[in-house]
């Protein structure tokens, strides 16, 4: 929270400043006193609004890569081997320490305290002086006569003016003086302007702002009273005379307010021609500027953190089955909406925070569905139940069949539909049997049940296969490799030789000393951005990665994400591993995906 004041408070300043400038270098020596008082007014209401302002800009969307928009379908059909790699949560809480923006805060209360008591002790002092001095009703205005020593001010529809000056021969120049002040309402002016002195004393752009609206209400009653009744040179000794006067009255307006040079070389000063108002025209890509860098947000949302397509996340034994095109996989529901949620799209270009849909289907969630027993078992009930339809069996028709399905939130499997088939028998036999799941134990997003999909592939093939017999499902990633009973030197030798990355093999990658090592390493090393903690962001970012021949970790991404800034630490910290021990399969060292879940937690 600390630094998104911070941050505001630095935007609004960049706001002033370019506004401010406009005014300091065009429009000041102008004697367009109405226009200047307005354009005061008025940027400095933009400079506090623009920082706040969220203004939606939707780029192209034929500009956003045709392989990302297929990432639903890779999120889908890793699901199979993500419970299978996945290793267990670090759970990282943010500390609590005092920071440099702390003690900026700490400043910045103590001033704010001392100058709201300040504004409080001037209003108060005007109730008493109000009751307890003078006062005569003229035309409408109420005169306060007051018995200090004070050069004469006005305040919303009152003026005060000292006994002394209220007896001086040119006391109808300060009368008429102070009553354009009420007419033009400039209390409101500084009733506004003080408040933001308190509220952003730390800004020196707006006391310079109050200093000029001051000084132009000090023009604009100068004005008024010269092209009215009053003799110019007399009223200018009037403004000498009032100027070597006492103390001045802050939340005011005083008739010696502005400096005496200025006052009287304005008062003199040749009008400025209109055409001079098309200097204007420069404060429409002033704020086109600001709001282009402070309100605008873009909507695309960005690739994955290492800018990985689609087609590097699909495994080679699976390409075969994707087209790169803007085809997506839809389908209709029985009973639940298929929702495309930010947290498999990407990460945003702002922080988000995710909203928990119950109706809505989510690849990745906090914890994930488990088949009873666990992935093994699930293929040995699908190599068991499976049968090997005598149709296709006969006209040599095999390949590998897509089902998709949805573990609901009481862990029943629905929805089951071929996401990408083969021939009619072996879809509805695949279908048939994904159907016939048992319930899961369901999954979780946020400690709320919800819907989870997953994609199943399932390869019908004839070699060594009888009718009679279950088919056995094989990892599609491994597929191409035959039994370890066909192996032979050529074959380990293309083993050596094979650069695809795995999701299992017979001998996992370990990390030094263990699982349990890991996850005290991460919780070691990594930090709790001091943005998010600010900002009060928290969630869980599930990183992949690779680990690679050598046992060096490459390829880390953000599958799914939780906020910008926990996403880039979680990235930072999973890069920076040191060497594991690489995994093998069949005893050849080989490249092996993980997938590690990071849960950030505020205390």
């Amino acid at each position: 929270m600390v630094t998104g004041i911070i941050l505001y408070f630095l935007q609004s300043a960049i706001c002033m400043a370019f506004f401010y400038a406009l005014y300091w270098l065009f429009l000041k020596r102008d004697t367009f006193f109405r226009i200047n008082r307005v354009f005061l007014l008025l940027t400095l209401a933009a400079s506090l609004l623009i920082p706040s302002l969220e203004i939606p800009f939707e780029l192209n969307s034929n500009s956003v890569s045709t392989d990302y928009a297929m990432l639903d379908a890779v999120v889908l059909t890793s699901q199979q081997y993500l419970s299978a790699n996945m290793l267990q949560e670090v759970v990282v809480t943010a500390d609590k320490h005092i920071d440099w923006y702390q003690y900026i805060g700490f400043i910045y209360l103590i001033g704010l305290l001392l100058l709201s008591a300040r504004f409080f002790k001037n209003l108060i002092q005007l109730f008493i002086w109000t009751r307890t001095n003078k006062r005569i009703r003229e035309d409408g205005v109420q005169l306060v006569v007051m018995k200090d020593d004070y050069p004469p001010f006005s305040f919303l529809n009152a003026i005060f003016i000292s006994k002394k000056d209220y007896q001086k021969p040119g006391f109808s120049s300060i009368l008429a003086h102070e009553r354009v002040h009420v007419d033009q309402l400039h209390t409101f002016d500084l009733l506004m302007l003080e408040i933001l002195t308190v509220v952003f004393w730390i800004n020196p752009l707006v006391w310079m702002y109050k200093s000029s609206i001051q000084e132009v209400h000090e023009y604009l009653a100068d004005d008024k009273v010269v092209n009215g009744s009053a003799n110019p040179n007399e009223y200018k000794m009037h403004i000498v005379n009032q100027f070597a006067g006492g103390d001045l009255f802050r939340l005011a307006n005083n008739f010696g307010q502005s400096t005496l040079k200025k006052r009287i070389s304005m008062l003199g000063k040749i009008k400025t021609p209109k055409i001079a108002l098309v200097k204007l025209i420069l404060l429409v890509p002033i704020v086109l500027v600001l709001l282009s860098a402070f309100a605008f947000t873009i909507e695309e949302e960005e690739k994955l953190a290492n800018n990985i397509s689609f087609s590097e996340m699909i495994p080679d034994g699976l390409k075969q089955f994707y087209s790169f095109s803007d085809r997506e996989y839809t389908y209709k529901e029985e009973d639940v909406n298929f929702v495309r949620g930010k947290a498999d799209n990407g990460i945003s270009t702002l922080a988000y925070k995710e909203n928990v849909n119950p109706n809505q289907v989510y690849r990745i969630v906090d914890q994930m569905p488990e088949y009873p027993g666990g992935i093994n078992v699930l293929q040995n009930y699908i190599a068991s139940e499976i049968r090997y339809p005598k149709n296709a069996s006969k006209n040599k028709i095999e390949g590998k069949v897509f089902i998709s399905f949805v573990v609901g939130k009481t862990g029943e499997v629905k929805n089951v539909f071929v996401n990408k088939g083969v021939s009619p028998d072996l879809d509805k036999e695949a279908r048939r049997v994904v159907a016939s799941l048992p319930k899961w134990t369901p999954g979780k997003l946020k400690g709320n049940l919800v819907n989870v999909a997953y994609t199943l592939p399932i390869d019908f093939k004839l070699e060594d296969f009888d009718v009679e017999q279950p088919l056995l499902t094989r990892n599609p990633v491994l597929e191409k490799i035959k039994n370890a009973s066909d192996y032979h030197s050529d074959n380990l030798a293309k083993l050596e030789n094979y650069n695809e990355t795995f999701t299992l093999v017979e001998k996992m990658p370990e990390f030094p000393g263990g699982d349990g090592n890991l996850r005290k390493w991460v919780a070691r090393n990594i930090r709790y951005p001091i943005l998010a903690v600010e900002q009060g962001y928290e969630g869980k970012v599930y990183v992949k990665f690779n680990v690679n021949k050598d046992g060096s970790v490459s390829h880390a991404r953000v599958i799914k994400g939780a906020n910008v800034e926990l996403n880039q630490e979680a990235l930072r910290v999973i890069n920076s591993m040191p060497y594991w021990i690489p995994g093998e399969q069949k005893g050849v060292k080989v490249k092996v995906s993980y997938t590690i879940p990071i849960r950030f937690a505020l205390n």
